[in-house]
């Protein structure tokens, strides 16, 4: 086995703390060397993914609170006022056969956008529309759905062996929290089954591997008394002179104490691997027997900051980002929002214009205007779904 030093220096490539092992002389880097520059500085380039991803998330949260929501708050009052009153130019029946059919659907697909848009309950005016248009009560229908989906999911879960006692099984919320409870049980339960395959018969690859791992892990539980001592020397804040350092290592300390006490190689490890990165004069060598356990190390935070890194999005603070604009406000956070702040400017202007136009002396004839429209745009939408059959054919 090779004990050679290994010098430690800062990344020069780089104003971070990041490590590289540099070369002490004429030799070549070993393996595990080129490896563990390799790692610390994906690490790096890692964290500082994550930090601008989440920088971008905050920045696009701020600007869907200050901006886009109270404009989309202007946007429904916009399109309540325009859905009013073409509903009173219907209602008036001034328009030709054809062109009340064509106004009915234009007022039916604006209800649908308004609905859609709403997060509360529609004014009574509106659902006093709907009622005409579809001739049915929204309330009632609103209900029925509510039952409906709820009477789905109630299937769902017991398809799934979900315990429903003791919860409303027609309420969709209490639906919902029980499926989180038992997702999160069920991954409680792998997590700690520890299930093994002694049955299976195993391959001489894998003895192999199994005693490259026994192995280790030997050299591991005979490391962590030493490293114990080597860290406490660091430490202990009693030997620390700088004030502002003392209470930093009292931490150090405790989170030694508990690593040492719960015989936790990979806590000891990596609590020596962090006061490297911290303090690289305090360990200016490292054999190739603890480069091999850091390189394990590394690869551990690798993954765990590759996982961090494609679940940002989803943490709890971003999921009305989510919620509003799926899967891209997470590949591309401003972008998103900027995008739709202009569209939603864009929209509010349209339907202000339009409400001018509809309540002038001309009213008919911008109404006309935009049935014209509406038809040549239904014509495009039937030729694309005519060429996407055909397509698909």
């Amino acid at each position: 086995m090779n004990h050679s030093k290994t010098t430690i220096t800062t990344n020069s490539k780089s104003d971070s703390k990041g490590l590289v092992i540099a070369k002490a002389s004429t030799k070549k880097l070993t393996k595990n060397q080129l490896e563990f520059n390799k790692l610390t500085l994906k690490i790096e380039k890692l964290q500082k993914d994550i930090e601008k991803k989440r920088d971008k998330l905050d920045l696009a949260l701020k600007m869907y609170g200050t901006d886009l929501h109270p404009l989309k708050e202007v946007l429904l009052i916009e399109r309540e006022q325009n859905l009013l009153i073409l509903w009173q130019h219907y209602k008036s029946k001034k328009l030709s056969a054809k062109d009340q059919t064509h106004l009915k659907e234009i007022v039916r697909v604006q209800l649908q956008s308004y609905f859609m848009e709403l997060n509360v309950l529609p004014a009574e005016n509106i659902k006093a529309i709907y009622n005409e248009l579809e001739n049915d009560d929204y309330d009632k229908k609103r209900a029925t759905e509510k039952l409906e989906a709820a009477k789905k999911l109630k299937a769902a879960l017991k398809k799934m062996k979900v315990d429903l006692s003791g919860i409303d099984t027609t309420n969709e919320t209490e639906l919902y929290e029980r499926l989180r409870a038992h997702q999160q049980k069920e991954f409680e339960t792998d997590q700690n089954s520890g299930a093994t395959f002694k049955d299976k018969k195993k391959s001489t690859k894998q003895i192999e591997a199994e005693k490259i791992q026994q192995a280790a892990e030997e050299l591991k539980q005979k490391n962590i008394g030493t490293i114990y001592k080597q860290l406490a020397k660091l430490f202990h804040p009693d030997l620390e002179q700088d004030e502002s350092k003392k209470a930093e290592k009292a931490l150090l300390m405790q989170e030694l104490i508990a690593a040492y006490e719960s015989k936790n190689l990979h806590a000891l490890l990596s609590l020596e691997l962090k006061w490297i990165h911290k303090e690289n004069e305090h360990l200016e060598s490292l054999t190739e027997e603890k480069l091999a356990v850091y390189l394990q190390i590394l690869k551990d935070q690798i993954a765990d900051l590759t996982f961090e890194k494609e679940e940002i999005g989803y943490m709890p603070q971003y999921a009305v980002l989510v919620e509003n604009f799926g899967w891209e406000v997470k590949q591309a956070p401003i972008e998103t929002i900027t995008r739709h702040l202009k569209a939603t400017t864009n929209l509010i202007n349209n339907f202000k214009q339009n409400f001018k136009l509809f309540k002038s002396k001309d009213a008919l004839k911008y109404i006309k205007y935009m049935i014209k429209d509406w038809k040549l745009m239904a014509r495009e939408r039937e030729e694309e779904e005519l060429f996407r059959q055909l397509f698909e054919e």
